[in-house]
């Protein structure tokens, strides 16, 4: 049986608290085992993360990343893997849920892994990119970024299984699928926030443009 494991930060970080339910079904799902990084404790150095990575036939990422580089921590950007060790996640089956990470994933020239564009999960990324897909997100509220992250989380808890981890192709299938479905959810059950067209907008493109998949 492959050995899966899930990197998720072990550290409190109010950006990815909303990403703990979906770490939860991966483990229990795909009988993942998970590691990850704490600032604040002596669990799960890097290098104990790096070891595991090498003797995993799949590897799950939650977090935080750009075009260069994903961060084990959110607080103190401590970065996982970068150009200098990228060699790690070479031959691995890779699923990364991270802003960028399709850009990561070619620039690095990564084969058989799912990535994704920006998704705005936070407030300060709405602040900071002020407009996504044309849409202006600099005005959303905690709320429709709740919303946001439900919709997003709700789509992939019902898109991963044993099936889907080891057929990407059947992954995005499923999870346009699922996306489609949120977006309907968001339309009918939000109509009183204010901004529930603009969070269909995103989930549309969400699910237009991602995951993107670099095969083998």
């Amino acid at each position: 049986m492959s050995k899966i494991v899930c990197i998720y930060s072990l550290e409190r970080d109010h950006t990815t608290d909303f990403l703990q339910c979906l770490c939860d079904h991966i483990c229990t799902t795909l009988s993942a085992v998970q590691i990850g990084y704490d600032v604040d404790s002596d669990d799960d150095t890097l290098e104990e993360i790096y070891d595991a990575v090498k003797k995993a036939d799949t590897v799950l990422f939650l977090g935080h990343g750009t075009s260069d580089s994903l961060f084990a921590s959110g607080s103190d950007e401590t970065e996982l893997f970068g150009k200098a060790n990228v060699m790690l996640l070479a031959n691995k089956r890779l699923f990364l849920l991270a802003c960028n990470s399709a850009e990561f994933i070619k620039k690095y020239k990564l084969t058989n892994a799912i990535g994704f564009g920006k998704m705005p999960t936070s407030l300060d990324d709405a602040r900071h990119w002020k407009n996504l897909h044309k849409t202006t997100i600099e005005d959303f509220s905690k709320s429709d970024i709740e919303i946001y992250n439900t919709a997003l989380v709700d789509a992939l808890c019902n898109s991963i299984s044993l099936e889907t981890i080891s057929d990407y192709s059947l992954f995005r299938e499923r999870f346009k699928f699922q996306v489609s479905r949120e977006i309907v959810k968001c339309l009918i059950q939000h109509k009183d926030k204010e901004n529930y067209r603009k969070i269909a907008d995103l989930l549309f493109y969400l699910q237009k443009g991602n995951p993107r998949m670099d095969s083998l």
